[in-house]
């Protein structure tokens, strides 16, 4: 038995049938998420009517959609959507609400849709490995699967019903076939005159492959549009290559007139770019023509009909899409335009680290391997075949082995830092089968390996164990978050439980944990749940009882810093603040650690009863309206005070919690607990919700029996230290209670009296204003005293007291005539 044969067919089977394993699980255990409910309604009411009215609505083209929904043709319990409420304004929500949401099998609507998306995986996953087999052998093309199969973001939405996986196929099929035709060219001239007009047939056969691929590239999704330019370059290589090499050959020795057989290589060039790119072109649109039904529409700002209209209305719809926005969540930010960042970043965190890790090494080896170098070629009569024979040389082992692997991924990647639509990693998704290409062909030491210093690191046995190893890494680390392949995070990112700190939306919550739900209620023996997500599924179908919270349009009353009683299932997306009604609706909940993180996705609180506050302290910079804070809250007749949080805090009589709020950079009361982080959209902390109990702080020192001649009573203080050195503060907390309101403006004192009795540093001051004071109400002021850095040492007093701001008098404390309290003695070192 051949085992070498063996191996080379059987292991990529087994690498395809492990894809299609991992997939499986995925399309048997998800629940339908967000984007496939309109996916699926668009392309089965295509095939259902013929109609094309939701595909500018749906602002994709229609080739994945209907992929994925023939198999609903053989439902035959699916409503006509011409007789949905809705159809006769296109109402793309109304009808995938009918045809999809409400369909009571959804697991069997979901397994039909997914599955032709699935199988375009396993094609693209053949398409890969035999594309890197090309370039390195029979290994290449076995690493380059084995990333592929294994790579839980292919797996994820592979298995999902989007335009994703359909674009990533055919812009690979298409690049692949241009980069055949380079080869085959290349090779078939070089034989006899015979065997060129074969090669020229062949060539045109070709060329209308690739016109055709480029054509159902365009009809599976819009950012296909980039393989136009992609194609033209490769095709204006191929020709330079083919002619420079039949002029080579049918050269005998010097021409006699040089600038003459320039100037006719140059016309023949022209005709065969021209001649190439038009079959392609023609071929491409006639597809995309084709794929409309040979629609001729109007176009709006255009005065004329023209064929394929619905293709130019999804791109006028994909404009004013762009232009609005699309709410998205990055490491605490929240916004509609997205950040050129976004990524690189989604790039670097969702992505296996042993493919960062072959990927770097691989273009290191690459550098060093290829030899080449940029030579300073003057293009002149003399010497014509000579200088253009180098050139000729170094193009073709460019366009050969690099030259389709690089154009696109460039051009995509580059174009990606300017979207203003930041959805997901998904849209990345057509880079990764050309890194996988490239990493096969540089570990299976393909044609990349020039030079010969590289190839002897290549086979190094430690540097065969470390990709042995990462390989390991990347399986094992794909099998431990199964079946739950749409959170995956790298180590960067703290893992699939850490990506939610980083990323949403579809990277990692995407709606597809409703049967995760019903399982863990089922198992805890709940029986209703409120749920809060911004995908319109329909819990009941999936067999729960939920009541649902922003931003869904079905949402009960909900009061975000002082929830209801009851069982939380929040979607990661809005809890990070995207698609909510704004980013701080679910802060209660981010500061709370869940019950259980359901696909490490939705994430599940239990929320016990809680008593309700009664007041709110709001300090003086906060502008928070009071009608906010009570919709927040949920509490009627909440008493408002506006303290200044810098010195005073307030604590309102009849012994109730209430709530203080303050900037991040405001020392809270010490009893104060963190109940809700307020964050801008930018990420920053802009203001923090405290919770403080019904009572108010003890004194350090209590002095209840302290008479003062005045409307507070004295409680007693708390002095942060009784030694101090010059140039340092001294913190003197006083407390006071409100027996009556006053009608005249007053101070509380606070001085530190040298040796000799005379003043040293004054703290007085009220941060609440008497208009806002009610009998019983608890006064805490902050007095910080300023040491002198020249105070000489020895023993100073701390005092207390208070007096009327309009006449300046001291208050009397006690009987004996005093106006001022002795707190204590410092001792003032050197």
């Amino acid at each position: 038995m051949n085992w070498s044969k063996l191996a080379r067919a059987g292991l990529p089977l087994l690498l395809i049938l492990a894809y299609f394993a991992l997939g499986m699980a995925q399309v048997t255990h998800a629940s339908l998420t967000f984007d496939e409910g309109p996916h699926l309604a668009v392309g089965y009411t295509t095939l259902r009517t013929g109609d094309l009215r939701l595909q500018p609505v749906h602002i994709h083209p229609p080739l994945a959609n209907v992929l994925a929904a023939a198999p609903l043709l053989l439902q035959s319990d699916l409503p006509d959507p011409r007789a949905v409420d809705g159809w006769g304004i296109a109402s793309l929500s109304a009808i995938t609400d009918a045809v999809v949401w409400r369909y009571p099998e959804p697991a069997r609507i979901a397994v039909a849709g997914r599955m032709p998306i699935l199988w375009l995986g396993v094609l693209l996953g053949a398409l890969i490995c035999r594309w890197a087999k090309d370039l390195g052998g029979w290994r290449a093309g076995l690493v380059a699967l084995a990333l592929y199969a294994f790579d839980p973001n292919c797996i994820a939405h592979g298995t999902l019903i989007t335009t994703d996986m359909a674009a990533v196929f055919f812009v690979v099929a298409t690049l692949y076939l241009t980069n055949g035709e380079l080869r085959i060219a290349n090779y078939e001239l070089r034989i006899t005159r015979h065997a060129s007009r074969i090669t020229y047939s062949r060539s045109a056969a070709r060329l209308v492959g690739i016109g055709v691929l480029l054509g159902l590239a365009q009809l599976a999704k819009v950012s296909a549009l980039m393989l136009v330019p992609v194609v033209g370059v490769l095709l204006l290589v191929r020709t330079v290559v083919w002619e420079n090499r039949r002029i080579g050959e049918s050269a005998n020795g010097e021409s006699a007139n040089d600038e003459l057989r320039i100037t006719d290589h140059a016309s023949r060039l022209t005709s065969h770019v021209l001649r190439a790119w038009a079959v392609v072109s023609g071929v491409a649109a006639l597809v995309v023509w084709a794929g409309y039904g040979f629609e001729v529409g109007a176009v709006s700002r255009l005065p004329f009909p023209l064929p394929a209209a619905t293709h130019l209305r999804i791109f006028q719809s994909l404009h004013e899409h762009y232009e609005l926005g699309h709410p998205t969540f990055l490491m605490g930010r929240v916004s509609s335009h997205g950040w050129w960042w976004y990524f690189p970043a989604a790039f670097v965190l969702k992505t296996p680290l042993p493919i960062l890790i072959l990927a770097v090494v691989g273009c290191g080896l690459w550098v060093l391997s290829c030899g080449l170098r940029v030579e300073g070629y003057t293009l002149s009569v003399t010497g014509y075949r000579t200088c253009f024979s180098r050139i000729t040389h170094h193009a073709s082992r460019i366009t050969s082995g690099a030259l389709a692997l690089l154009l696109f991924p460039l051009l995509y990647a580059a174009s990606s830092l300017f979207s203003s639509v930041n959805i997901g990693y998904r849209h990345l998704l057509p880079l990764l089968p050309f890194l996988y290409v490239g990493i096969g062909a540089q570990m299976a030491n393909g044609e990349w390996r020039i030079a010969n210093g590289a190839s002897r690191i290549t086979h190094h046995p430690l540097l065969l164990t470390s990709y042995f190893l990462l390989l390991t890494w990347l399986i094992t680390g794909t099998l431990a978050v199964a079946p739950h392949f749409l959170t995956f995070f790298n180590e960067l990112a703290g893992g699939a439980r850490g990506g939610y700190r980083y990323l949403v939306d579809s990277n990692l919550d995407w709606g597809q944990n409703l049967w995760d739900l019903r399982a863990w209620m089922d198992g805890n023996g709940e029986d209703r749940v409120y749920y809060a997500h911004y995908s319109p599924a329909r819990p009941d179908v999936y067999g729960i009882d939920a009541d649902f919270l922003p931003p869904d349009p079905r949402a009960v009353a909900f009061t975000p810093w002082h929830p209801a009683p009851g069982l939380y299932a929040i979607g990661a997306t809005v809890l990070q603040g995207p698609y909510a009604p704004d980013v701080n609706t679910y802060a209660w909940f981010r500061g709370r650690e869940p019950a259980a993180r359901l696909g490490n996705a939705l994430f599940v609180y239990e929320v016990g009863a809680a008593p309700s506050p009664a007041w709110t302290a709001l300090c003086a910079d906060v502008p928070l309206s009071t009608e906010m804070v009570q919709q927040r809250v949920g509490v009627d007749g909440l008493r408002f005070l506006w303290p200044d949080c810098a010195f005073t805090s307030v604590y309102p009589a009849g012994q109730r919690p209430g709530l203080f709020i303050a900037p991040p950079d405001v020392e809270a009361p010490s009893i104060a607990k963190v109940d809700v982080t307020l964050r801008s959209a930018s990420g920053e902390i802009d203001y923090v919700v405290y919770r403080l109990p019904g009572s108010p702080p003890t004194p350090e020192t209590e002095l209840p029996e302290i008479v003062v001649d005045g409307p507070l009573d004295f409680l007693g203080y708390t002095l942060d230290a009784n030694a101090a050195a010059p140039g340092e503060d001294i913190v003197l907390e006083t407390y006071w209670r409100v027996r009556d309101v006053p009608g005249r403006p007053l101070s509380l004192l606070a001085h530190l009296l040298g040796p000799g009795g005379t003043g040293v540093a004054v703290g007085d001051g009220l941060g609440f204003p008497i208009e806002q004071w009610q009998p019983g109400d608890v006064i805490v002021q902050r007095h910080v005293l300023a040491i002198p850095r020249d105070a000489p040492a020895g023993d100073y007093t701390v005092i207390t007291g208070a007096y009327w701001l309009d006449t300046m008098e001291r208050w009397s404390v006690g009987a004996g005539g005093e106006t001022h309290i002795l707190v204590e003695a410092i001792a003032l070192g050197d």
